[in-house]
């Protein structure tokens, strides 16, 4: 009879362990995954944020220069987004802001990296891109969607093929496309301005 007694309260310690023990295993798993959220993905919208998008264009140049493979970079503009704030205030245009990455998020592909550089910026990591079309249709969704607004989006894209790698590392190259991207993003947007005139 003690011998029944012993081996309940035992397998009564074991349970409470067992419990304890996946709790904290579940709370390690919760926090550590919040943790990474955190680091990674921008606090207003959800997408990827510079950080993360900047360590991720770094390993797919490694990649692309080993296997002599190509992607691009569309960097995006928000066109006649300062109204929004002026008119309705910073809480609209936060949540116009978190509509633009939902939109940007079903729109583009799945394996497509979307991230916001800050403001009304964002970009895009695009692997084997077609032909601008693909963002000309993106764009056309999004002025419907966008269209009590007024907003649109100019765009530029850089390709990696496009950057001379010699003597550059990594960073430089990643920087090198950005800078293009931006250039033709702006060259786009006065044009697109020039035509509304």
């Amino acid at each position: 009879m003690r011998e029944e007694v012993k081996i309940k309260i035992l397998q009564s310690l074991l349970d409470e362990v067992t419990k304890k023990y996946d709790y904290f295993i579940a709370n390690r798993e919760r926090i550590y995954k919040e943790t990474y959220e955190m680091a990674v993905k921008d606090s207003l919208t959800g997408l990827y944020n510079r950080q993360y998008f900047e360590d991720f264009v770094v390993k797919l140049i490694k990649k692309g220069l080993r296997e002599n493979r190509d992607f691009s970079i569309i960097f995006i503009d928000l066109d006649n987004f300062k109204p929004i704030n002026d008119n309705y205030g910073h809480t609209k245009g936060d949540d116009v802001l978190k509509k633009v990455a939902e939109l940007f998020k079903q729109t583009f592909r799945d394996y497509d990296i979307i991230a916001r550089l800050g403001g009304d910026e964002f970009v895009v990591v695009i692997e084997n891109l077609p032909n601008k079309d693909r963002i000309e249709e993106v764009r056309k969704v999004f002025e419907e969607a966008f269209k009590d607004f007024n907003l649109s989006f100019s765009y530029g894209v850089a390709n990696l093929k496009e950057v001379e790698p010699e003597s550059l590392n990594e960073e430089e190259i990643l920087n090198l496309m950005l800078i293009l991207a931006d250039r033709r993003m702006y060259e786009e947007k006065m044009e697109r301005k020039r035509r509304q005139k």
